[in-house]
Parts: C-alpha cells; structure tokens; sequence
C-alpha cells in the first residue's frame, strides 16, 4: 500500500477533510513526542523544542511522499506552483499548533505551575502536646 492510499483510507475511515487531518496529526505527534522524552529529557523547553524538530520532521517527511509520484519519474524541478501551495498550506496546518503551543510555553506561564509543589513531611508543621 503507497503512502496516498494509506491517507485516502484514513481520510474515508475518519470522515475529516485532509486538511483537519494534518492539523490532528501535528498535535498528535507533539504531545506524543513530550510523553515520550519526558523522561529522557528533564528540561521542559529542550523537551519542547526537540518535539518541534520532529513534528516539522514528519510534515516534511509526509511532504515528500505525498508528493513522491511526481519527484520520482521526474525529479523535484517537475513540481508545479499547485503542488507546491498545497504542500505548504499543509506544512502550516501540521505545524502551526505546536509552534504556538510552544511559543506560549516560552514565552507566557500559561503552562507553568502556580505555586512550587511541597512535599508531604512539609506541609503540616508538627506539634507535640
């Protein structure tokens, strides 16, 4: 099965238009990535700045073999000005979630906790009677 079928499929099993696709698949694969090098990685914005490196990875990746029944017989100087918009309106729809997701964990404390976790033995001061 090549990699058009395979998105078809999905398009049809799931009843989404392509585009809404991309853009669940951009989240998916940054949320996916910050679970999986959560505990490789401690630091939240290297973490975070390595998952945008992979989703930007996938939707270029996704780009080419969308695009690879033109590339292959013919080369990447074959792709027309339509092929190339459409593979760069869904670059956008795959990676502009995360890249606001990430912009407002860096630059706001939208996702920063509010006050500093405590441990058990801490909380309650102990009092002898």
């Amino acid at each position: 099965m090549d990699f058009t079928a395979f998105k078809i499929d999905i398009i049809e099993i799931t009843g989404l238009a392509k585009d809404a696709l991309h853009i669940y698949v951009g989240v998916g694969v940054y949320l996916l990535c910050l679970l999986v090098l959560l505990p490789i990685i401690k630091k939240q914005g290297i973490r975070s700045f390595m998952a945008l490196i992979v989703v930007t990875g996938i939707a270029l990746l996704g780009e080419y073999l969308d695009n690879l029944h033109i590339i292959r017989p013919r080369g990447f100087s074959a792709l027309g000005m339509i092929d190339i918009k459409a593979s760069i309106r869904d670059l956008i729809n795959t990676c502009l979630v995360p890249y606001v997701l990430h912009a407002l964990n860096k630059w706001t404390t939208i996702f920063h906790p509010t006050n500093k976790p405590q441990s058990m033995t801490k909380r309650h001061k102990k009092t002898n009677y």
